[in-house]
């Protein structure tokens, strides 16, 4: 941990809130006093000047600055130590000191810094600064004012505590929510690097991130519930749809211990969808003619980019096309590992089962997709289809 110290002259100075060690002061000052470059550690969210939020910000710094203060809620600072000093002229000089996790930090502490009220903040820093993408013209932004509480006092456990209840909205998904408490690690871990510029895990954590990845962490949750045989298991004839109805549920429901064991496999399960992929582009990509684009749900001729970056060349394929294969090979799970190497078991399951997929939606389900990824058969036939056959369990 490495500490931050930042002042600033501020209108008025209101220690409104003490119990115990904690104590929430409120500040008031002109927004070309707020430090530059806090850090947004605590934040559930990370801020993005192309939300609304922040548009409506930048607009009232441009035409109507003296009514920021009014039109706005302000800023949430989490920080170790506070001090405030009246000056001359009435003001208060305002010390913060902040404790910033470095690049060798492995503990799990967020940090001080914005809690809420990360729009605002990225907001001013941009009118003031230009920061973070070309300059507008904000010639009177100095006349805005903008209201800052800043809580000290707090032990690192409630940091997450504090910034989940304060963000909680419908705004913010709920694996951003959970990965306050770095549940997400050990996935993060397990996805191979190259596949990572593909994948979020905390919304708006980077622009150029944000703009490039297809996928959040809850696609990879889904993604290792098919072969999870702990909540699923294929003996009892129970199966992943969760994984295809309710993602959310899945997040929302999350422990770790439940999945820990097959975590390590993440990169297999990637490659797996991505030779189902590729056996569909064969089966129905390329003019094969098979496939009546218009009537299946989730099915478009246009580019398909996967989570380990293969990308199609006009053939996306619906998930109800590949999650019932992946499903079937939780038969080949035990213990966390394959029973054999999975280029083995690929190549002797993986095209039979993706045709006997796609041949059983064709004479049974084409009027309905959706139905059909719903039904508890169509992912049972081709899991008894493979334990059925596969004699080493």
């Amino acid at each position: 941990m490495e500490k931050l110290s930042c002042s600033m002259i501020v209108k008025s100075a209101c220690r409104g809130y003490v119990n115990g060690k904690t104590q929430i002061w409120n500040l008031t000052l002109s927004v070309s006093e707020l430090p530059k470059d806090l850090p947004y550690g605590p934040n559930a969210r990370n801020a993005t000047l192309d939300a609304k939020p922040a548009k409506a910000m930048l607009k009232t710094l441009k035409e109507e600055p003296e009514k920021f203060v009014l039109y706005n809620s302000g800023i949430m600072l989490i920080a170790n130590e506070i001090t405030a000093k009246r000056i001359e002229g009435g003001d208060f000089q305002v010390t913060l000191e902040l404790e910033i996790p470095t690049a060798e930090y492995e503990g799990d502490f967020l940090g001080h810094g914005v809690i809420n009220g990360g729009h605002t903040y990225k907001a001013i820093m941009h009118a003031l600064y230009g920061q973070h993408k070309p300059r507008e013209s904000y010639p009177n932004v100095n006349n805005a004012h903008v209201q800052v509480s800043v809580a000290v006092g707090i032990n690192e456990e409630e940091v997450s505590q504090i910034s989940r209840a304060r963000n909680l909205s419908l705004s913010v998904p709920v694996y951003a929510l959970k990965n306050l408490d770095h549940i997400w690690q050990p996935i993060e871990k397990a996805l191979p690097e190259e596949y990572r510029q593909n994948v979020v895990f905390k919304p708006n954590e980077d622009d150029e991130l944000d703009e490039k990845a297809d996928y959040d962490v809850t696609d990879l949750v889904r993604r290792l519930a098919l072969i999870n045989n702990k909540l699923f298991p294929f003996r009892d004839d129970k199966h992943p749809i969760k994984a295809y109805t309710s993602r959310g549920s899945l997040v929302s429901s999350w422990k770790q211990e439940d999945y820990q064991d097959i975590i390590p496999l993440l990169k297999d399960v990637l490659w797996l969808e991505e030779q189902i992929i590729k056996r569909h582009e064969n089966i129905n990509g390329k003019g094969q003619g098979k496939i009546v684009i218009t009537k299946v749900s989730g099915c478009t001729k246009k580019p398909m980019k996967l989570i380990t970056g293969y990308t199609t060349d006009s053939l996306t394929v619906g998930d109800i096309f590949y999650m019932p294969v992946i499903a079937a090979f939780r038969v080949f799970v035990k213990d966390g590992e394959w029973l054999e190497s999975i280029d083995k078991l690929w190549g002797t399951w993986g095209n039979n089962l993706v045709d006997r997929l796609w041949e059983t939606y064709r004479s049974e389900g084409r009027s309905s997709a959706s139905a059909f990824a719903r039904s508890k058969s169509t992912w049972s036939s081709l899991t008894n289809m493979v334990a059925m056959q596969f004699v080493q369990i």
